[in-house]
């Protein structure tokens, strides 16, 4: 989308417009304005995502697939906080996100996000399209999360019941893996306020990482080549293309696999465009937190032309 402003606007209003179903899809028109817009991006993506996982009433996994546990971090709850969840319907068991918008307007981060949500009630499947305004201070960029905090408000616009109901996978599962992976691309573009949802300090300086970009291949402990990329890929950011869970050598592992597109600038100030493959191998520890035991990073070839239409 594209919007004519006024030099005066301009600098007080920066306008952004994503469509993703599980994945964040858009790109700013300037390279300066990449960093801001990946890192709030991915830190709102990640609360979003917890949000909506916690919404989902839990049930008893029948499946090898579905077999993982899954928890979210959601305490202390505030009472607005119950409040919001009012204008859910209860017994929820899947939510499917259609679309997004995002607009920052002076300090704060207007995200709304249209959603399908399925429940049941009286021993029938409903399902209803939702349209609902979160607002985020600016605070997800600077201070640890509580989870009272970065959302200011979330406002329910419009609500209409639908006859067809959601597809099947979107469950508290699908957020939970979601919400990890905005952590982590959160965490990686410099912003640290969202390492609890990883429970980051357990693992960042013996977890093992390898990075290979062409010939150049490191090897050292997270924290460490995390330091040595931030020099190779200088200035820009990071969204997410598409998430692939696979199995492990066991049950208490999975691999969680991330394609992502990187655009910014080199140290020498050059464009640049990048197509990264990740794996993080995850232990799924005995309290049902999430630990990540390795990474492999991969630079592939670029692809010039636009992502469009990718799901995860």
């Amino acid at each position: 989308m594209q919007c004519v402003l006024t030099m005066k606007y301009l600098k007080t209003l920066i306008f952004m417009v994503i469509f993703f179903v599980g994945v964040a899809d858009a790109t700013p028109t300037k390279i300066e304005d990449r960093a801001e817009y990946s890192a709030s991006l991915n830190s709102i993506a990640s609360v979003v995502m917890t949000w909506y996982g916690s919404l989902i009433k839990s049930t008893k996994n029948t499946s090898e697939s579905d077999s993982q546990p899954v928890i979210f971090n959601t305490h202390p709850i505030a009472d607005h906080w119950e409040q919001y969840r009012s204008h859910y319907p209860k017994n929820i068991n899947q939510i499917v996100i259609t679309n997004t918008q995002l607009l920052k307007l002076g300090n704060d981060y207007y995200f709304t996000v249209y959603s399908n949500i399925s429940f049941m009630l009286r021993n029938k499947v409903h399902t209803d399209s939702l349209k609902e305004l979160f607002i985020f201070s600016n605070s997800i960029l600077r201070q640890s999360i509580n989870f009272s905090y970065p959302i200011k408000s979330i406002q329910l616009e419009a609500r209409q019941e639908k006859l067809i109901s959601n597809r099947a996978g979107y469950k508290q599962k699908h957020y939970k893996v979601r919400e990890f992976a905005y952590a982590w691309l959160s965490h990686i573009e410099g912003i640290t306020t969202l390492d609890s949802v990883m429970n980051v300090e357990a693992w960042i300086d013996k977890a093992t990482y390898l990075l290979e970009i062409g010939a150049d291949k490191s090897k050292g402990s997270v924290s460490s080549i995390l330091k040595k990329r931030k020099t190779l890929l200088a200035k820009g950011g990071h969204l997410l293309r598409s998430l692939e869970v696979k199995k492990a050598d066991s049950k208490e592992f999975f691999i969680l696999e991330l394609i992502l597109e990187w655009k910014g600038e080199n140290a020498e100030g050059t464009p640049v465009i990048a197509k990264i493959k990740q794996e993080l191998k995850i232990h799924i520890k005995a309290d049902k937190s999430w630990e990540v035991v390795n990474i492999k990073e991969k630079h592939l070839l670029p692809i010039i032309a636009p992502w469009m239409g990718l799901l995860c």
